[in-house]
């Protein structure tokens, strides 16, 4: 098998769709259906991370065999991913080559006005935390920081992959 890391524009892809649905829950200085925008948020950050380092793992090669002859080689299936895993965003980040992190963190900063650092341990384990809210006391969030990290972070590694040699 034969993988190779690079951005995952199809892990991006998702990512952008839940920022595009938490953003649709957004009403400026009103916060509706808050849990649901900070799980969208969150999870639109995480899968941003996630995207920076994705994986494409080639299944190995096999050979059609009809009535006994060898008559083809078929390519096995690839299979998509991510390079790092989890749910806690700045552990996520930090599994990153450093590189990359440190990439990403510039264009963050150049995207936001923001340092990522303080954002990524701030907003950790909002993901878990809202998801789960039903199974533990009320928590605390700050939707315009997860907001920030997640739009920051579409931006940041998108132009991260753009610059990132095939």
């Amino acid at each position: 098998m034969t993988k190779k890391v690079r951005p995952n524009a199809h892990i991006w892809m998702h990512a952008e769709q839940f920022y595009n649905a938490a953003e649709l829950m957004w009403q400026g200085d009103v916060v509706r259906l808050s849990l649901p925008m900070v799980v969208n948020y969150s999870l639109a950050a995480e899968l941003a991370i996630k995207s920076a380092e994705g994986v494409t793992t080639l299944g190995d090669a096999a050979n059609m065999i009809v009535d006994g002859q060898v008559v083809a080689s078929v390519i096995g299936a690839a299979t998509l991913g991510s390079a790092v895993h989890g749910h806690g965003l700045a552990a996520v980040f930090s599994k990153l080559q450093q590189a990359a992190q440190t990439d990403i963190a510039q264009k963050f900063k150049t995207a936001t006005g923001e340092e990522l650092a303080p954002l990524l341990t701030m907003c950790a384990d909002y993901f878990v935390n809202a998801r789960y809210a039903y199974e533990m006391k009320a928590g605390l969030y700050n939707i315009g920081a997860v907001r920030t990290l997640a739009d920051g972070l579409l931006k940041a590694v998108m132009a991260h992959g753009l610059n990132k040699p095939n």
